[in-house]
This record gives C-alpha cells, sequence and structure tokens, in this order.
C-alpha cells in the first residue's frame, strides 16, 4: 500500500497518519477534543514558566494520542520546552494534514468526475428528449 502523502516527518522521524481511515478519524478527532480540554487546564495567571509547560504538555498529548504513548518523547527529544518549538512543531503537523486533506479531496473529486458526466454534458444528452 502506499504511503504518499500519508507519512508526517519531523525531527528525524516519520509518523504515519492516513485522514482517509475512519477508525484513524475517529482518534485525530478524539485528541483535538481532548486538546481543548487540555487547553482549559492550562494556568492563566501565576508564573508564565508554567503556562510555556502546559501549552507543551497539551501538544505532547496531542502527538500521544494520535500516534501513541512515548510519540511526544521521540518528536521533541533534545529539544527544549520552548513555546516557540513547540508551535513550529504544531505548525508542521497542521501542514501536514492540511496538504493530507485537500489531496484526498482532490481524489475523491478526480473520481467523481470521472464517473459523471458534467451537467452540461448532461443537458446536451438530454437535449431535446422531453419534447413531443
Amino acid at each position: 500500500m502506499e504511503t504518499n502523502g500519508k507519512l508526517w516527518e519531523i525531527n528525524g522521524i516519520s509518523l504515519p497518519l492516513d485522514l482517509s481511515d475512519a477508525d484513524v478519524m475517529a482518534r485525530y478527532e478524539d485528541a483535538f477534543e481532548a486538546m481543548k480540554q487540555d487547553e482549559t487546564d492550562i494556568p492563566r495567571d501565576g508564573r508564565a514558566s508554567e503556562r510555556i509547560r502546559g501549552y507543551c504538555r497539551m501538544y505532547r498529548n496531542l502527538y500521544d494520542r494520535l500516534f501513541g504513548e512515548g510519540t511526544a518523547e521521540r518528536i521533541f527529544d533534545g529539544l527544549p520546552t520552548s513555546s516557540e518549538v513547540y508551535e513550529s512543531v504544531y505548525d508542521s503537523f497542521l501542514t501536514f494534514v492540511t496538504a493530507q486533506a485537500e489531496e484526498i479531496a482532490r481524489r475523491r473529486a478526480e473520481v467523481f468526475n470521472k464517473y459523471s458526466p458534467n451537467r452540461e454534458q448532461r443537458r446536451a444528452a438530454g437535449h431535446g428528449k422531453h419534447k413531443a
């Protein structure tokens, strides 16, 4: 099976994610719902260092939920607990997901268009059918 476009390459590791698979999509949806909850747990006041750690923990939890326990450790191995670093990794992930979703939509449209003539062709083919 081809994995083209379904492997997220980050910091020297490859992580498979196939958003056309219903089980994977359910895990993806669940992970992002949990991320919303994690965000509410981040302290809004107090020490800035604790807010940064909270944001980083939120991202780590997302990757562990999506790809399995220990994935965040592999992704961030040797990197600082920096909101800038974690947001950069998240940006990379969202870019990967967006490209995959666009490719899935493009392929779906290609298949549908291949087997269903366009509206003008249907009109031309049916033109005059209802005349007496």
